[in-house]
């Protein structure tokens, strides 16, 4: 499947323009953060030891569908793909019904950073939200190389409030398994590991802040957004999310029917 760089968010103005519309497996390999050998391995059929993780993460860089992800469990690793989290967990339903109204990028997340569900406008916009069988905020926003892209100046104005944030929760919830799984996957990446270890601020949640990011098929326009958190007081666990463009985006046009 080929993948056009325009929708990948920041991917023109972190590599610039090029003459090509699609990206190559070079490129693929980047937003992986694996090699275009074991890449290039996966796109010809080859048996490897593939994880989950790797596979989602393709799924998740290719925009694949349910479906698709599905056939590539199976052919790839000879496997079924792990159901998706947020197909088991019970939000309530009027919950869900707010947040899929809200015409911004929302979602629910709990004290793990787990993204409980999401919107379609976030997960057109932060296509890890649905396409991933675990989505988790702290370990896309901190690990994920299409992360470090999309997000502008990830390494001050992203990385050290969201580390310091998972930080605290992980203070505040000390026997809490997955979100001490979380904070290991973190800590197992060598640049995310120094902004959390070397992190000395302290912030504990991002309501109110203003950070800019690069929107799919924006090419290098950033545009500036405010964070919103509303924890939930039947459960302080729980909060809804919302990152909302301070200025208004002109969706992309539709091509008209051939």
């Amino acid at each position: 499947m080929r993948l056009l760089r325009e929708e990948v968010p920041g991917f023109t103005a972190k590599f610039g323009r090029a003459c090509r519309p699609y990206l190559n497996q070079d490129e693929v390999a980047i937003l992986l953060k694996v090699s275009r050998r074991w890449y290039a391995a996966l796109e010809r059929g080859e048996e490897n030891d593939y994880s989950n993780r790797f596979l989602d993460a393709v799924t998740r860089v290719l925009r694949l569908s349910d479906s698709e992800r599905h056939t590539l469990f199976t052919v790839a690793a000879n496997r079924q793909p792990p159901v998706k989290r947020q197909s088991i967990v019970n939000i309530d339903a009027e919950l869900r019904r707010f947040v899929a109204a809200n015409p911004f990028p929302c979602y629910i997340s709990d004290e793990a950073f787990d993204v409980l569900f999401c919107n379609d406008a976030a997960a057109e916009q932060y296509q890890f939200m649905r396409r991933e069988a675990e989505p988790n905020t702290m370990l896309w926003a901190l690990t994920d190389e299409g992360a470090r892209i999309q997000l502008v100046d990830w390494e001050r104005s992203w990385a050290p409030p969201m580390a310091a944030q998972l930080r605290h929760n992980a203070l505040r919830y000390p026997n809490h398994e997955r979100l001490q799984e979380v904070v290991k996957q973190v800590k197992a990446d060598e640049t995310a590991r120094a902004i959390y270890d070397g992190n000395l601020r302290t912030d504990m949640h991002p309501d109110g802040a203003r950070r800019k990011v690069y929107f799919p098929h924006h090419h290098d326009r950033e545009f500036e957004v405010g964070l919103i958190a509303m924890p939930l007081l039947r459960n302080p666990g729980i909060r809804v999310m919302s990152l909302v463009p301070v200025e208004e985006i002109t969706p992309r046009p539709v091509p008209d029917a051939a």
